[in-house]
């Protein structure tokens, strides 16, 4: 993104004052915009393909989570490739959560993020629901995550943890640290969502992320009230998972210039 030396303020009337409006709308508004299209799309989309093609009433979904593994990391892709130049297509608070504590975010931008982010998932949900009729909808449990298991709470949490340090560790190396950053961060970092799916589907749904959990959740209420029993694990795992992997890069696997130890002088 330009800094903000380079963006000049639209005309304004004689006498009134020169609000840099064009500055405010590209470091705030437009990057804003960008996270809520983008979690918007990805809750449709990864919503849509939890729909069992196949025709089988599969409440656990093995009949496709080949697709769901791959359809979410090829958006992911998609979307860091269409929206990263504009808001960094974060698409997901862990990973904002992250890279504010690794100081790469202004916090006010993060809180703008993290608001858009949660809306966002509310649409792409709420497109979901419009789209199919209830029959169909409820037999999918509307792509809402929830526990294959109610008896290992804590097991589930920690499976969110693993997940989500795995996604934003991969994140924060190849899209944020400037020695280890690459062209292929989309790629990277779509597969990371699509192996970490493979991995915990059939334990939590693998979501690693707040806004794919709480826009369906949100949605699904009307039918199925319990959805919010264990809501908590996918706030809690991604969000601990989030901090570890920051911790992970600051600590050890962060470039000299970013690190909190050993620093480059």
């Amino acid at each position: 993104m330009e800094s903000d030396s380079e963006r000049l303020p639209i005309n304004v009337p004689k006498g009134e004052s020169n609000i840099p409006l064009v500055s405010i709308f590209e470091t705030y508004v437009r990057p804003c915009i960008a996270e809520f299209v983008g979690v918007s799309f990805f809750v449709f989309i990864g919503t849509m393909v939890v729909q069992d093609s196949s025709g089988l009433p599969d409440k656990d979904f093995r009949a496709n989570a080949v697709a769901i593994a791959l359809c979410h990391g090829m958006t992911i892709a998609v979307l860091v490739i269409a929206l990263g130049s504009i808001s960094g297509a974060h698409v997901n608070p862990a990973v904002t959560l992250a890279i504010a504590i690794c100081g790469e975010i202004k916090p006010l931008l993060a809180v703008c993020y993290f608001f858009s982010q949660i809306v966002g998932g509310m649409v792409g949900a709420a497109f979901t629901r419009a789209v199919l009729p209830d029959s169909m909808y409820t037999q999918f449990g509307g792509g809402a995550h929830d526990l294959a298991t109610t008896e290992h709470v804590g097991e589930a949490i920690l499976c969110e943890m693993l997940l989500t340090t795995v996604l934003v560790l991969v994140i924060l190396l190849v899209a944020v640290d400037p020695r280890t950053k690459t062209e292929l961060a989309p790629l990277a970092i779509g597969m990371a969502v699509t192996v970490d799916i493979f991995a915990g589907i059939f334990v939590t749904g693998a979501s690693m992320n707040p806004a794919r959990s709480f826009g369906p959740a949100i949605a699904m209420t009307v039918f199925k009230n319990a959805i919010w029993k264990h809501h908590y694990v996918y706030w809690i795992g991604p969000a601990l998972g989030s901090i570890l992997a920051a911790l992970i890069y600051k600590l050890g696997l962060g470039s000299a210039s970013k690190r909190l130890i050993l620093k480059e002088e």
